[in-house]
């Protein structure tokens, strides 16, 4: 029986039937809830979250503290409203505030610590002030001589409240607001506001007519000025919140650096380990064992590493093989051209100068296939897919190599199950007329005369599914898993048989290259013995469009 040569990959031959692995980090991915964006997120939303409650608690507890001072100041400021009206307004026809008794009034019934009384006739004179009645002398701290530090608490404070009031709406003329409440309380109405007085200072005010059953004969005003102290006691309530927004942010500061930062750092020393070459692999077990990016970071560099070794142990291995099957041919030809000159008779001079032509040609075709496969990644890298008929390039290929066939005495037989099915496929179409050139010419080389070589295609489920058969002797069972490898050769056994014909044809690349192609996209090819063992078969699938 004659033996074949065949062409291949240095990996071995998968099952087809093995479903491919996830890749790296999918079901890491999957089983991920947040990662480190979710830390960062619900890091940085903590510390709002906290002055959010706390100005909204701050802001109740300034609401409340003001409120509680206005009602007191109006629940005061009726009580002398009433006397007044008993006492300071004649039993006349028409009623009339008596100015000299309402003051007498007034300072009798001043003592509110910190509040302000004045009283206000219906033509808004003044007519008394509890400051004035009580001989109250205002005193202040002269500011310092010369430049002196600014004080940041006061000057924050007073902007917080400058900008508070004047959203309020009482950031004009101290005069104009107060003579705006007096003549609202002229109408008879109750006016309650938060302003600035003539000193700048900010006040609670709350202003209550005088009146005698509907008649209103006067206005009592009354301030308080001790708003700076319920301010002080807001802001105290509010340091709690922020001291630990503060204490948050720094917590979640450093579990950001400690959880991304150090792992980082620790990731890219382990790759410029790799760089450098103190490390072959990348040294990050711990690392891709965590459930987030950063496990999916140093899984993908691992995997990339390992990737990248692979390829430079593929290399070297390459290089070696290439040097080992040039050196073959070589040494034949500088053996025979050596002997050549001393050859003596016609046929021995004949022999050598054939030995010389074919390890030329044999070197020749490793050359241009070694090429080929060093060109091929970067050609599937840069070339676009797109969809095209698999039936429709059957039918070429088998038109194609029908002289070739005929030549040879071997019949091409091309099936379709389905006329009406193309065989519709993506990507790239001159790659993968290369895969079906290297099948068709091993089904060729070593089909016998008066042979056959079947092209089947057909769709399985989601599959297009590309079969080359020939009537050969067949392949090894122990070289099913080796014929892909690179420079795989089985060499004819003894002189004569068919397969002596392939022998330095082809230059155990073409499987190779190949399986290269088919997986690139997303397929695979395995080759197998026909049921009969009446020749070999190879299987090529492509995912269907």
């Amino acid at each position: 029986m004659p033996s074949r040569r065949f062409m291949g990959s240095a990996i071995a031959t998968k099952n087809p039937k093995k479903k491919l692995q996830a890749p790296f980090g999918k079901t890491r991915r999957q089983r991920r809830r947040g990662g480190i964006a979710g830390i960062i997120f619900i890091a940085n939303f903590a510390g709002i979250v906290i002055l959010v409650l706390g100005s909204l608690l701050f802001n109740e507890l300034r609401s409340g503290l003001t409120k509680a001072r206005m009602d007191a100041l109006r629940a005061q400021g009726s009580t002398i409203a009433s006397v007044l009206a008993e006492a300071a307004i004649p039993a006349d026809a028409v009623p009339v505030l008596d100015e000299g008794r309402a003051r007498a009034i007034l300072r009798r019934l001043s003592r509110e610590p910190g509040a302000r009384l004045r009283l206000f006739s219906r033509d808004l004179r003044p007519i008394a002030d509890s400051t004035i009645l009580d001989d109250i002398v205002n005193v202040r701290e002269l500011p310092p001589l010369g430049p002196a530090a600014p004080d940041i608490g006061e000057v924050a404070g007073k902007a917080v409240s400058n900008v508070r009031v004047f959203i309020q709406g009482a950031s004009d003329d101290p005069k104009k607001a107060l003579i705006r409440e007096v003549s609202t309380a002229l109408q008879g109405n109750v006016v309650q506001s938060e302003r600035f007085d003539e000193e700048g200072r900010r006040v609670v005010s709350v202003t209550v007519p005088i009146q005698r059953i509907r008649a209103v004969v006067g206005v009592l005003t009354l301030e308080s000025g001790d708003v700076s102290e319920i301010v002080e006691a807001e802001r105290r309530a509010l340091y709690p919140f922020i001291f630990s927004a503060v204490l948050v942010t720094a917590i979640s500061a450093s579990m950001l650096a400690w959880s991304i930062a150090v792992p980082l750092r620790r990731l890219a020393a382990a790759a410029d380990n790799v760089r450098s070459g103190r490390a072959q692999e990348l040294d990050a077990d711990a690392l891709r064992k965590r459930p987030d990016e950063i496990g999916d970071l140093a899984d993908a560099l691992a995997a990339m590493t390992a990737t990248l070794q692979d390829r430079i142990d593929a290399n070297e291995s390459f290089a070696a093989d290439v040097a080992h099957e040039i050196k073959n041919p070589l040494a034949a030809i500088r053996n025979a051209a050596e002997l050549l000159p001393r050859a003596t008779t016609p046929s021995s001079k004949a022999k050598l100068e054939s030995i010389i032509l074919n390890d030329a040609r044999r070197v020749d075709r490793l050359v241009t296939d070694i090429a080929n496969a060093s060109r091929l990644d970067a050609e599937l890298a840069r070339a676009s897919q797109q969809k095209f008929f698999m039936a429709d390039m059957i039918d070429d290929m088998a038109q194609a190599y029908g002289s070739i066939g005929h030549a040879r005495e071997v019949e091409i037989v091309v099936r379709h199950p389905d006329e009406t099915d193309r065989l519709a496929v993506s990507g790239r179409e001159e790659a993968i007329s290369r895969i079906l050139t290297n099948l068709l010419d091993n089904a060729l080389s070593f089909s016998p005369t008066d042979g056959k070589v079947v092209l089947l295609g057909a769709r399985e489920g989601k599959v297009i599914r590309i079969t080359v058969e020939d009537e050969g002797p067949g392949i090894p069972e122990e070289s099913l898993q080796s014929i892909f490898n690179r420079f795989y050769t089985h060499r004819p056994t003894s002189a004569g048989e068919e397969g002596q014909a392939a022998f330095g044809k082809h230059s155990g690349l073409g499987l190779a290259i190949a399986r290269q192609i088919a997986e690139s996209h997303g397929g695979a090819i395995w080759a197998e013995n026909r049921e009969d063992r009446s020749g070999a078969r190879f299987v090529l699938e492509l995912p269907a469009v």
